[in-house]
């Protein structure tokens, strides 16, 4: 079963219910965000609630990104785990109440396609910055500069004033 439907294929399944367990390959999605570097197959699993005016999805969404290291820009596996609800509205006027400041949206075209929004999900789960596992005592440094910890910072002498403490110790 595809995550794409009409309504009235979905209203089929309003006395029944459905439930939802699919694996989705998003290969287009680093091309919605240059650092996401990949995604494995995607696990989307849940169930379907019918009402008289709108169609709720809770969905789980399960799977592992590959996101730059903010320090090493190696690549990282980050997993996402996410919990999400989409409603969809059956009637264009009708309204419900919004519980929980969900988002609704409209049907286009008689139409249902969760993948957009499962990939705003995703997209909006990663971080803003991630740090490797590897690197958590790095020790970094280049021409010019040298990556060093706090309590090393106090024990260092600035160099411009090393003259200086020689001076003192006369």
């Amino acid at each position: 079963m595809a995550l794409k439907w009409t309504v009235p294929e979905l209203l089929q399944y309003k006395s029944e219910g459905l439930t939802l367990d699919e694996t989705i390959h998003l290969t287009d999605l680093p091309s919605l965000d240059s650092e996401v570097r990949g995604v494995s197959p995607v696990d989307v699993n849940g169930v379907v609630e019918f009402s008289k005016e709108a169609i709720t999805f809770h969905l789980t969404i399960k799977g592992e990104m590959v996101l730059p290291d903010s320090v090493t820009l190696e690549d990282v596996n980050y997993p996402f785990h996410i919990h999400t609800s989409e409603t969809f509205l059956l009637n264009h006027s009708a309204e419900i109440e919004e519980a929980d400041h969900e988002v609704v949206h409209d049907i286009e075209e008689n139409t249902i396609d969760l993948i957009p929004f499962i990939k705003e999900a995703i997209l909006v789960e990663k971080p803003i910055r991630i740090v490797s596992d590897r690197n958590e005592n790095p020790r970094y440094s280049g021409e010019g500069w040298d990556f060093v910890t706090e309590e090393e910072r106090k024990k260092r002498i600035d160099p411009r004033l090393e003259k200086l403490k020689k001076f003192f110790d006369e």
